[in-house]
């Protein structure tokens, strides 16, 4: 059974993680340091980052639910790495991305213009383009390209 580790400044935060991380039972999860001999090391600080022994990692905000960790550490003892991008999140500030903005990503990062984007969906050139200027302002990118790298940086989309 996988053995977890959980760093934390604080015993209680420590104690808190610990328990959120019991409820799966494929682990055996106590507080510690990264010193102790484990599989993965939850480390909590300004976020929350996992570390994996053979490489991989995760990050995530310290608003992460105990799912989002479970299945970040589960990731993470798979050989996956996993990040959490802020305008992934659900907040005030960011909105998600819509199902049709994900499938106008994925049809960006093929590299195809907005009027073959929207011969493909059956919609008009300048829905692609809104669409397009939304996933820009989602991510925070600047252009085309740098959406696309973040896409692919996170797993948004393939190519």
């Amino acid at each position: 059974m996988p053995r977890v580790i959980v760093c934390a400044a604080s015993p209680l935060l420590s104690a808190g993680v610990v328990d959120a991380l019991r409820s799966y039972a494929r682990w055996t999860v106590d507080a510690g340091s990264l010193r102790d001999t484990a599989d993965a090391w939850v480390v909590v600080d300004a976020e929350i980052t996992v570390r994996g022994l053979h490489g991989a990692g995760a990050q995530l905000g310290l608003q992460a639910n105990p799912g989002r960790l479970g299945a970040a550490v589960a990731a993470v003892l798979e050989g996956l790495s996993v990040r959490e991008l802020p305008w992934l999140l659900d907040s005030a500030d960011h909105e998600p991305l819509t199902p049709r903005e994900l499938e106008v990503f994925e049809m960006l990062g093929k590299g195809l213009s907005n009027r073959r984007i929207g011969e493909l969906l059956g919609i008009s050139t300048n829905t692609a383009k809104y669409h397009v200027s939304q996933i820009l302002a989602k991510t925070g990118a600047a252009t085309r390209a740098e959406a696309v790298h973040e896409g692919l940086r996170c797993g948004l989309i393939g190519l």
